[in-house]
């Protein structure tokens, strides 16, 4: 089957934002990513939350398909999980920080540092610890269905995150009719009727998914505390308050 990109490229296109401040090094990898595959990229995504295996993240998808796709994602203050045993590969390359991999029978962590690669494929998994936070690129290779579950069961069942969900899933529609609309990896049009149909669907869907679970943006600041409640004046007190005084003891009496 032919597929669109190298994961050797998007590696070396990764390691051109290397030691810039964010989000300066995302928009350097984007660059390098367009200039290495022109017509594929897009930079419309936002920034979402992705709650998956115990690990939270927040991600930006710049392709996806039905067989691969292309990421920047991270964390600036850490997270730890289990990367899912999948039927596709996944191509990281570390940008910023450090995480730790290890898999089972391996009796010592894998660190991981601005330039490294990882490697996670098919029928394989990982325990995984981003320490301090991490950035890294990923490039998804596989069957991107059968790992859908994997992306939404935490949301879902877990966290609760309906709206994460249904914007990961708006997203994805995107992405997806793009994708069926542009040429063929090996530069052909699709002469396929059905793929053009499922593309200008998706694209009329996608919105209207995203606009039903659309978030407001993070909001720190802190907002002002009810006003206090009048005390409650009773008919027959003379207008005053009313005031349940203690009851004394029988040694006040």
């Amino acid at each position: 089957m032919d597929y669109i990109f190298d994961a050797d490229v998007i590696h070396e296109c990764s390691m051109q934002g290397i030691g810039k401040p964010k989000p300066e090094m995302f928009d350097a990898i984007a660059d390098a990513w367009e200039d290495a595959y022109p017509g594929r990229i897009d930079r419309s995504q936002p920034w979402m939350y992705s709650i998956a295996g115990g690990a939270m993240i927040q991600m930006k998808l710049y392709f996806a398909s039905s067989m691969e796709y292309l990421m920047i994602w991270g964390t600036p203050i850490g997270s730890e999980g289990h990367s899912g045993r999948h039927a596709v590969g996944f191509w990281d390359t570390v940008i910023d920080g450090e995480m730790h991999y290890f898999g089972e029978g391996q009796f010592e962590k894998r660190v991981y540092t601005p330039g490294s690669r990882v490697w996670v494929g098919p029928g394989q998994a990982r325990a995984m610890n981003f320490t301090n936070g991490v950035w890294a690129t990923e490039y998804m290779r596989g069957p991107i269905m059968l790992s859908m579950p994997f992306g939404l069961a935490d949301e879902v069942l877990s966290t609760l995150d309906f709206a994460t969900a249904g914007q990961t899933v708006g997203m994805y529609m995107d992405l997806l009719g793009k994708a069926w609309s542009q040429p063929l990896p090996n530069g052909d049009a699709s002469r396929n009727p059905l793929r053009k149909l499922a593309a200008t669907s998706l694209g009329l869907m996608a919105p209207l998914v995203n606009r039903v679970f659309a978030t407001n943006p993070p909001d720190d600041a802190i907002p002002p505390g009810p006003a206090a409640r009048p005390p409650k004046i009773l008919p027959g007190r003379l207008a005053k308050p009313h005031i349940v005084e203690p009851r004394r003891g029988a040694a006040g009496e």
